[in-house]
């Protein structure tokens, strides 16, 4: 019976512990939560750089301030182009060049591999986008 009642509260503990490192991710308070889908022809002119790797391009009409997608070689991304650390504005639109974004309004500067802010102030990185690639046509949704 002791034996039982040990096993038991050490199962407890354990469980307790496993409880306890679950990290919750907070919803970025200055970019909202949009839906849209758009399909990308990367035989069109204005998308044949991403044919390349290292290579970025803006697509302004689409997500929030616009959608950043980049080629990293083995996979592509695509980041909400809004600086995640301010609400948009006129000049919180990224730039993009190559492997890295810029906002105007404060020079924050972000990574488009992994979304980390590398330069500037903040708390949030790029909001990503959902990608998928069939042929020579990018799905990009939310």
């Amino acid at each position: 019976m002791k034996k039982k009642s040990y096993l038991l509260i050490i199962i407890s503990i354990y469980i307790t512990l496993l409880s306890c490192t679950k990290t919750k991710q907070e919803r970025n308070p200055y970019l909202k939560d949009i839906s849209f889908s758009r399909e990308i022809n990367l035989d069109l002119p204005q998308y044949s750089p991403l044919k390349f790797a290292n290579n970025s391009v803006l697509i302004p009409e689409i997500g929030i301030k616009g959608v950043i997608i980049i080629n990293t070689g083995n996979q592509f991304l695509a980041w909400e182009a809004s600086d995640p650390n301010h609400y948009p504005s006129t000049c919180s639109r990224m730039n993009p060049n190559q492997f890295t974004c810029s906002c105007d309004c404060e020079g924050n500067k972000y990574s488009l591999y992994d979304g980390q802010l590398i330069d500037g102030e903040g708390n949030y990185t790029l909001k990503p986008y959902h990608i998928s690639l069939s042929g020579n046509i990018l799905f990009v949704y939310n």
